[in-house]
């Protein structure tokens, strides 16, 4: 048996949602209607996760005046690398590189700053969104009826809390 074949037979079709939790396709539909109503009435607005990798898509309005620290849902904008100190959109993630002659390797080490997220200042906020956001659009999480639990004691428990506020979920 191959490494593949035996992957293959421990799992089925159903797998990513009964086992994982990733539907592909709406699971409860009162529940979606229930974040739907949610957001609209907090004005919440989702960014996709593709402005997320591409921050430059999101224009500068969505975020202007708000401070970043702020348990505000316009935030959700600025949960990517593209952020300098204050909160601004940069071209390049801030980073520092360590040559060689510091690191004794060949190759030199570039090191980005998880500090530049929104409320925390750590980038465990990016992994808290990405994880329950497809919860809450395939209905799997409603945020007028189910606690958000994150099982941590560190930097991923924050960014969960900060993202269930800035989503109007507990």
């Amino acid at each position: 048996m191959t490494a593949t074949s035996a992957l293959e037979s421990t799992l089925d079709a159903t797998a990513l949602q009964e086992q994982l939790g990733l539907a592909d396709k709406i699971v409860d539909a009162k529940s979606l209607e229930n974040s739907v109503r949610r957001f609209a009435e907090q004005k919440i607005v989702l960014p996709t996760f593709g402005e997320l990798a591409e921050p430059h898509r999101i224009p500068a309005s969505r975020t202007a005046g708000i401070d970043k620290n702020a348990a505000d849902p316009r935030n959700l904008f600025r949960v990517h690398w593209y952020n300098n100190l204050d909160g601004d959109k940069v071209e390049v993630p801030d980073h520092v590189v360590l040559p060689s002659s510091i690191t004794g390797i060949e190759s030199p080490i570039i090191v980005v700053f998880g500090d530049r997220f929104p409320m925390i200042t750590a980038h465990k906020v990016l992994a808290a969104y990405s994880c329950f956001v497809p919860r809450v659009i395939t209905g799997q999480f409603d945020p007028t009826r189910h606690r958000a639990v994150w099982p941590s004691t560190g930097n991923y428990a924050r960014g969960g809390i900060a993202i269930s506020t800035l989503m109007g979920s507990r």
